[in-house]
């Protein structure tokens, strides 16, 4: 729990006037929140016209059109009512917003508003009972969301977080954790029913993304688009196909060599792109500018192929996999002859083994075998799945990015990668678009309003 005296905002006269401030526009979804978890003065409440309110039931919180909260239980004068509340800053904006008009707020049992400045109706002409919240809330309260709202730093509630109870916040970054393979897979399942539910083919194509990194991951999406799995399916025995499909449907094979083997290549991909009527993705689409040459697209796309005949056609065999070692072996693919003195076609290196390094085997187990296998435990409603896809999170080192690194400064240390992508998604989601109210550790604080604590700054980047 958060521990301290009450939070005091020291430059603020007037607190309340938060609400009421144009240039504050989070005013109607702090007031559902202090509602939704009744953080006012309860005591003798009453509405505007004088009737005796109890709060039985305060309702549900929803995204989706229609009134604020669902499923709400009132008394209002000894008579019960049963339906939905609408939230308001001031009683005004229920016409100006147009509910006055609109049948689907007839079911509005009660209105609660931060100011009442006027009576309203419903499009049947009721008088809605209206509750003003104005002098219950207490002023704390309203500073201390402003502040966080106002915060410049990149988490807002930075500075309370080493008072935060450590299973609660485990809980909560076990949570954000799941929500992050959800969302993740939601945009695999889209993929996976495009691709007319076949699995392998969903996973190729997670698979290619995966292999861009972060700045060639939609090269490799077009690529996976432009060679389609059944293609590479049925040359997978032969390694100077699969390397003459992937470069040539990547649009690298399209100028003229002075090397013998991209020539070979050139010649193949002609013949097989006549054969299964292929169209090459732009060559301009590939990045190669400020990159080590070990991250090249080219030698990721030769890697790609080794492990494309290794694996001989069954790419689903990486999922089976449940030892990490195991499972990273099968990964670090080995590129065929050519590119152990290459990084580009016509340019000689240094000799130098091309092998997938470990943080690269890594970042495909994260962000294309664990998708994959939380897909299919969704499809096929197996848990087991699931749990194996966090298991293996769980396993691996944290990748080391700027994010878990600032995280890092606040005392939350990604030990693995279950809580790097749970502090990942807990910055990109919630800290970021100041999304305090739906965030765990926001809505623990707005409920315990913590002392005011020095603000913790970052060191520069």
């Amino acid at each position: 729990m958060v521990r301290g005296r009450p939070y005091v905002d020291e430059d603020s006269n007037d607190a309340q006037a938060i609400l009421l401030d144009p240039a504050f526009p989070m005013g109607e979804d702090l007031l559902q929140f202090i509602w939704e978890a009744q953080l006012f003065d309860r005591n003798a409440l009453r509405t505007t016209a004088g009737l005796p309110i109890v709060v039985i039931r305060p309702g549900r919180s929803h995204r989706d059109s229609g009134p604020d909260l669902q499923e709400a239980r009132v008394q209002i004068a000894g008579q019960h009512w049963a339906g939905n509340v609408e939230v308001h800053v001031r009683s005004s904006e229920w016409n100006t917003h147009g509910h006055q008009n609109d049948p689907a707020y007839d079911s509005v049992v009660l209105h609660v508003v931060f100011e009442h400045d006027s009576e309203v109706r419903t499009s049947n002409g009721r008088s809605l009972p209206t509750l003003e919240l104005m002098p219950r809330i207490a002023t704390s309260r309203l500073a201390f969301f402003a502040d966080l709202m106002r915060s410049r730093k990149a988490v807002p509630c930075a500075r309370f977080l080493p008072e935060l109870d450590t299973a609660r916040l485990n809980a909560w970054l076990e949570s954000v954790l799941i929500e992050r393979l959800i969302r993740k897979t939601e945009c695999a399942e889209g993929l996976f029913a495009k691709l007319g539910g076949d699995a392998s083919a969903t996973f190729y194509h997670l698979l290619l993304r995966a292999f861009g990194l972060r700045v060639n991951a939609e090269p490799f999406g077009m690529l996976a688009y432009a060679l389609p799995w059944k293609v590479v399916s049925r040359n997978r025995d032969r390694p100077v196909r699969l390397e003459a499909l992937l470069f040539g449907q990547a649009g690298l094979l399209q100028v003229d060599f002075l090397d013998e083997y991209p020539r070979m290549l050139q010649a193949e991909h002609a013949a097989l792109a006549h054969l299964y009527d292929l169209l090459p993705a732009p060559m301009a689409a590939w990045k190669f500018g400020r990159m080590r040459p070990v991250n090249f697209p080219t030698v990721r796309i030769a890697q790609l192929a080794a492990l494309l005949g290794r694996l001989e056609g069954d790419i689903m065999s990486l999922l089976g996999c449940d030892d990490l070692v195991l499972l990273r072996a099968h990964l670090e693919a080995e590129p065929s002859a050519y590119w152990l003195a290459h990084y580009l076609f016509d340019r000689p290196s240094a000799p130098r083994t091309k092998r997938m390094g470990a943080s690269t085997v890594d970042h495909l187990i994260i962000n294309a075998v664990v998708p994959m296998l939380f897909l299919l435990g969704r499809v096929k409603g197996g848990q087991e799945l699931r749990d194996r896809a966090v298991r293996l999170l769980e396993q691996m080192p944290a990748e080391r990015n700027s994010v878990t690194d600032q995280w890092a400064v606040l005392g939350l240390k990604a030990g693995n990668a279950a809580r790097g992508q749970a502090l990942l998604e807990l910055r990109n989601v919630y800290c970021t678009p100041r999304k305090c109210l739906l965030c765990g550790v926001g809505r623990h604080l707005m409920r315990n309003v913590p002392p005011l604590a020095p603000e913790i700054h970052f060191p520069p980047p």
